[in-house]
């Protein structure tokens, strides 16, 4: 870590729907000499649901208001417990301690009221701090699905942030949540969540700076445009490819490992139709909000 504090400003926030291919993503920009995954590699506290930047969108509208504490208390309450400590080896506690994390989040309540933004900045450019001293990075990268829905949210706290947002088949989205233990469970549900999340991106998208936003699509980066997705996301965070980036791109990110249409092989003939006439109007009404569907994987 040369600790260039030019670099620190420049982080790179890559996000999705949620089972978009975010995480692919940041292991291949980890692979980078220049560029460092978090740990955790979602950091969560900064767009998570109800975190800083919720709080901080709440302050700007509503200054010193009974809701914009709330938002804040709220948000504290998150990060000192749902996020400091999720697993043994993942949360916050692996940075930084959590009397020293009290006294930040202290000194965040105190101010917020007044300076919402520069009390949202102070805490989570503190926090950031200690998670790229803990790991030796000078710039790095972190992939909390919420940073693509929340990229407009963001950008206040760190204006020469990059964000890149990986877009993928909504059917294989709502198929794969339904194979985790978080999320839906019911793939038309996850099929309701991902048009909620793809109209709420492009939201953020039309609210934030152009040139801090890429937008790749998943079926691009690992079958139908390889050489030119990756070299979109290099040219987007201002690095030149690298040789143990490329051969890490190239062994690990595979057509195979995206699992393209697996909704159809998920589910019974007829549950599939029922998949596919939700999609359809899902996506009918998310264009007439101008937003770009992603390609269906081969």
């Amino acid at each position: 870590m040369s600790g260039n504090p030019e670099l620190s400003e420049q982080p790179i926030l890559v996000g999705g729907t949620g089972r978009s291919g975010s995480t692919i993503v940041g292991h291949l920009l980890d692979h980078h000499p220049q560029l460092t995954l978090t740990r955790p590699m979602e950091v969560r506290f900064i767009t998570g649901n109800d975190g800083l930047t919720d709080a901080l969108t709440v302050g700007l509208r509503k200054p010193g208001s009974p809701k914009a504490r709330a938002a804040a208390e709220l948000a504290v309450d998150r990060i000192r417990n749902r996020w400091f400590r999720r697993a043994e080896h993942v949360g916050l506690h692996t940075s930084i301690g959590e009397d020293e994390l009290a006294v930040l989040c202290g000194i965040y309540l105190d101010a917020f009221d007044a300076e919402p933004l520069e009390a949202t900045r102070a805490l989570v450019r503190e926090v950031m701090s200690q998670v790229a001293a803990n790991i030796g990075a000078d710039r790095w990268v972190d992939t909390t699905p919420a940073n693509a829905r929340k990229a407009d949210r963001v950008e206040p706290i760190y204006p020469e942030s990059t964000v890149i947002i990986v877009h993928r088949d909504g059917r294989d989205v709502a198929a794969s949540f339904t194979q985790q233990s978080f999320g839906p469970d019911d793939v038309f549900d996850a099929l309701d969540q991902w048009e909620q999340r793809m109209l709420r991106i492009h939201r953020a998208v039309q609210s934030s700076r152009p040139d801090r936003i890429i937008e790749i699509d998943l079926v691009d980066l690992v079958d139908r445009d390889r050489s030119g997705s990756l070299a979109r996301v290099c040219a987007a965070v201002g690095v030149e490819e690298d040789p143990a980036m490329v051969a890490w791109f190239q062994e690990n990110v595979t057509a195979s490992g995206a699992h393209h249409q697996r909704w159809r092989s998920d589910f019974e003939p007829d549950v599939c139709e029922q998949i596919d006439e939700r999609y359809s109007a899902i996506t009918e009404r998310l264009r007439e909000h101008g937003v770009r569907i992603p390609p269906p994987g081969s």
